[in-house]
């Protein structure tokens, strides 16, 4: 797993803000307003960011909220201890909490830690809120997996095509294109070789890498369905449930210091968030680019609720890269120029992806 410097790095990547359903204005609250509950003083947020002329964002759905300024970003998380000053990860001893419509946060944190860590000089006026356009780290390593294999064929074209050796000449290519390319790739299989969806799963998730990317071929009871399309794991997976799961099998090494309520489960939470925004940005790019390509039919980019997707513990990706049950389709995979033009189509979206999230910082519209 890519989850390194005590999983703040992993947070960091494509989808923090870009899956803030909304971007809050800096409304004017008296900056010296405290509240009092259970014996400890709260600030909000948002009074903070007009104290210190910080940007504000808040998604009500997630109960995320970021202060930013220039490089330096706090993120937080209603119900939980934890805070993100970049990528030093504090505990504020108490929860931040939903109160009177505002997130708020201990008073004690906010002025002995935030103050220094946003003190420069003041502006004469507060800056506008501009929405966000958010960068992530590049990706260097993946995990690509060659759907089916051995015993199991997949789906089986009418002029007697496996899906598990057409995806497989495809995997190799690719492996190819990305390694010329500087990206790094370890297979989940390299051979006509059985390999559990579970084993998948571990697997990728035992590897340092960035992003995983299964290659399927598609089957219909109509020989006519044709197209590609793209998944990435569904929002109505329980991330509760999920993220808890995996903190029970997945240490990922917090300091000791750092207390807090159900703290790895909700670091989880976010983990699997950002994840699926990254894997939507992915899916996007490459579906886009096998269409254009390829001249085929764009049947989108879908949410799925496949095992191979939601056992990662990194951003995920399954890509249909035709209907072997339609004769003309299949005919085109056989080929092997084909199956590279296929494979360039979804290099070309993770090179595209790299060139557009590439830098590990925010770029202010």
């Amino acid at each position: 797993m890519r989850i390194i410097k005590t999983a703040v790095l992993a947070l960091s990547i494509v989808g923090f803000l870009g899956g803030c359903a909304s971007t809050s204005s800096i409304s004017r609250l008296k900056v010296d307003e405290t509240f009092r509950i259970s014996g400890t003083k709260y600030v909000s947020a948002v009074s903070l960011a007009e104290l210190y002329n910080l940007d504000y964002y808040q998604d009500t759905i997630t109960k995320k909220v970021v202060l930013a300024r220039d490089d330096k970003e706090a993120r937080f998380m209603v119900e939980s201890s934890i805070a993100l000053l970049n990528e030093d990860l504090r505990d504020m001893k108490q929860e931040a909490k939903f109160h009177q419509g505002s997130v708020i946060i201990p008073q004690a944190f906010a002025y002995k830690t935030l103050a220094p860590f946003f003190k420069t000089e003041a502006k004469a006026t507060t800056k506008k809120i501009a929405p966000a356009k958010v960068t992530g780290l590049a990706i260097k390593k993946v995990v690509i997996d060659p759907g089916h294999g051995g015993k199991d064929p997949g789906a089986i074209g009418r002029g007697g095509l496996m899906e598990k050796d057409v995806v497989l000449v495809i995997a190799k290519n690719l492996k190819r294109k990305m390694e010329k390319a500087g990206i790094e790739v370890i297979m989940t299989r390299e051979s006509d070789r059985f390999v559990s969806l579970g084993e998948r799963a571990r697997f990728a998730n035992s590897k340092d890498v960035d992003f995983f990317i299964s290659i399927h071929a598609n089957a219909s009871r109509s020989k006519w369905v044709s197209g590609v399309e793209v998944f990435y794991v569904s929002e109505a997976i329980d991330e509760d449930n999920r993220s808890h799961s995996t903190a029970e099998q997945y240490d990922l090494k917090l300091p000791e210091d750092v207390q807090g309520k159900n703290t790895p489960t909700i670091l989880w939470d976010l983990i699997h968030r950002d994840n699926r925004i990254s894997a939507k940005s992915m899916a996007e790019l490459i579906c886009n680019n096998l269409c254009k390509n390829l001249s085929q039919k764009n049947r989108g980019v879908k949410q799925a609720r496949f095992y191979v997707l939601k056992g990662t513990n990194i951003p995920a990706i399954l890509v249909e890269v035709g209907f072997i049950s339609n004769p003309a389709e299949e005919k085109k995979l056989k080929d092997g120029y084909y199956c590279n033009k296929v494979a360039q189509a979804v290099a070309d979206g993770v090179y595209e992806y790299n060139h557009t999230f590439g830098e590990n910082y925010y770029t202010r519209h």
